[in-house]
């Protein structure tokens, strides 16, 4: 095997920039792996069913006394099947804690606990609530452990993830433009005005931000200053409410779920307070599925990737960059990471913004909204930008500090780069001589002639239309690399994991290569494509010379590495209209658009 450049670094898993007028900061690596499990596609349990209520003692005997440990059954309950699962969505509560600040962790029975870690921070001020994907272990068991006090706990399953990660079927994640659906204060996808004690609002979903044949889509959830605490039920339109997905408190609460989709392509929101109305505001981040291919499977994995308590809170109006990749052996393309954000140690109220680094930072969406001295969690599904690192930004008026525990990884739609890859991945089509003009734009003598009259103000002998080409794109496919320079390799021959580094051997720019007649300018092709899909893309993008990544081999294998400019494969077709309102034989369009420049890694 090939052994060139073989080198010997200290795991790099964590890269840090905090962005300020004034300054920078620095933070150093403090992640500590678990243990990953290799999962399917999702399929969802409608509705959501409870399978843990200490208080009733269901699934666990008794409340959770301080730094105990219990287990319980999750395969074969609530809808999940007895075997073929390997981790499920939950939905978590703690109630009638007794300590004034602390933590569970959730994770496979039968493995050790991940330490440090945690899926929701609680006091005995009020009940918490949040959402988590976790491995199962062997036996069908999660093991849940309270850090301190004496807590009850609720758990209540969603949906679950097959076993087999290599299998094409229906459920699998694909990331979207995260967008603002509804907010009810200022009528946005919605009436101006809250949901009234017991009501219900029903939200459209497919259509919307790109998302088609969905059957459901991940979104954070914000219940903005309702006043006492609540529940709130967010399910498929047409079906049953199930359990709360959010247990909001007297003041801001936020939460990510995974939630259903019905027959008609909307979700519904219900107030659970049968005494106040409350306002409700949506931000979608993707969805599973109901297509068998152009998505990504899920792979469990616990990770503390980042605690700023060890080394510099996050300043007032400032962000931090959080690298997912290399950890774990997560690749550098990937298409989403499951994170559990923990603020604490707040000095003003706030809320935080998860985006792709790289990108421009959204001015509307919010994750994890907190208030001063308190400690508060959110889960995030967070499309990863530049070297698979993902922005989060302190929307508040003093500093923070903040905890990130990843729980899981999807791979790329369209790509099998989930981190244990035996082969190359596809290759795209030979480029075409291109330029930003139509490659058709004139009639053929097949077609048929444009009329003799023109419109005057008076009723015309014929019909007249504006003349000129048209595109229309169909379906967005999967994302393929173009590589700039040769693939490099670099072989790993001691008997631990070891961390190597790959530099970009060359510059190049790529632009789009298609196939079909197109009848519209290359810039046309990408904005409808952008406006169709709500993807970020470009005519033409360029790797430079020097760009680096870091990544983890295991023991006796080799490292391979793709660095170039990566694309969306993208069907549509394109005709011309003449001005007789006659059209052109419609041609089938394939298209490969540029999106990102980075590197692909597998191992073989």
């Amino acid at each position: 095997m090939l052994q060139a450049r073989r080198t010997r670094h200290r795991r790099l898993s964590l890269a840090v920039v905090f962005f300020t007028v004034l300054a920078g900061f620095g933070l150093t690596s403090i992640a500590q792996a678990g243990a990953t499990t290799t999962s399917g596609n999702f399929s969802a349990i409608s509705p959501s069913a409870k399978i843990v209520d200490t208080r009733s003692a269901l699934g666990v005997g008794s409340a959770l006394g301080a730094a105990s440990t219990a287990a319980f059954q999750v395969l074969g309950q609530g809808g999940i099947p007895s075997s073929g699962v390997s981790a499920v969505s939950l939905d978590i509560t703690a109630a009638n804690a007794t300590s004034s600040g602390s933590y569970l962790e959730l994770w496979p029975d039968g493995t050790t606990r991940p330490n440090p870690a945690s899926v929701i921070n609680f006091s005995s001020s009020a009940d918490a609530s949040n959402s988590a994907i976790v491995a199962v272990g062997s036996d069908g068991k999660i093991d849940a452990y309270n850090s301190s006090g004496t807590v009850d706990l609720v758990v209540s399953v969603n949906g679950y993830f097959t076993s087999d990660g290599g299998t094409a079927s229906p459920g699998g994640y694909v990331p979207v433009t995260q967008s603002r659906l509804v907010d009810t204060r200022d009528g946005t996808g919605a009436t101006q005005a809250k949901i009234a004690p017991g009501g219900t609002l029903n939200v459209q979903i497919d259509g919307k931000d790109g998302i088609t044949d969905e059957g459901s889509v991940y979104a954070n959830i914000t219940v903005p200053s309702p006043g006492s605490a609540g529940t709130l039920y967010a399910y498929a339109t047409g079906g049953s409410a199930g359990q709360p997905v959010v247990d909001y408190k007297s003041v801001t609460t936020s939460q990510g779920a995974v939630i259903p989709v019905g027959a008609n392509g909307q979700i519904t929101l219900k107030n659970g307070s049968s005494t106040q109305s409350v306002d409700v505001v949506l931000d979608v981040y993707g969805y599973f599925t109901q297509a068998t291919s152009g998505d990504g499977v899920f792979t469990a994995t616990q990770d503390r990737l980042l605690d700023t308590r060890t080394t510099t809170a996050i300043p007032a109006d400032s962000s931090v960059s959080v690298t997912v990749a290399g950890n774990d052996g997560i690749p550098t393309s990937f298409g989403a990471a499951v994170l559990n954000l923990t603020t604490t140690g707040q000095q003003n109220s706030g809320y935080l913004r998860v985006w792709p680094t790289g990108q421009p930072m959204p001015s509307t969406t919010s994750v994890d909204n907190f208030q001063a001295n308190t400690s508060t969690t959110d889960l995030v599904i967070a499309q990863p930008g530049d070297q698979g690192a993902v922005s989060i930004y302190n929307a508040s008026g003093g500093t923070i500090q903040l905890i990130v525990d990843l729980q899981g990884w999807f791979s790329i739609d369209g790509n099998d780069d989930d981190g244990t890859l035996t082969t190359l991945p596809p290759v795209d089509p030979a480029e075409t001589d291109l330029t930003d003009a139509p490659t058709d734009p004139a009639a053929v003598t097949s077609e048929p002639a444009a009329p003799t009259d023109t419109p005057n103000g008076n009723a015309p002998a014929g019909r007249f239309c504006d003349s000129g080409g048209v595109y229309r794109p169909t379906h967005l496919g999967g994302r393929y690399i173009r590589a700039i320079g040769a693939p490099q390799s670099n072989y790993n021959g001691t008997s631990s994991k070891e961390s190597t580094t790959f530099s970009a051997e060359a510059s190049g720019t790529v632009g789009i290569s298609f196939s079909g007649s197109l009848k519209v300018t290359l810039s046309e092709l990408v904005s409808r494509q952008e406006a169709t899909f709500g993807v970020n893309l470009s005519a033409s993008l360029t790797a430079k010379l020097g760009n680096s990544v870091t990544s983890a081999i295991p023991a006796h294998k080799t490292l391979n590495a793709k660095y170039g400019v990566w694309r969306r494969r993208v069907t549509g077709t394109s005709y011309y209209v003449y001005s007789n309102c006659e059209s052109s034989k419609p041609s089938t369009i394939v298209s490969y658009t540029p999106y990102t420049v980075g590197w692909y890694t597998w191992i073989s």
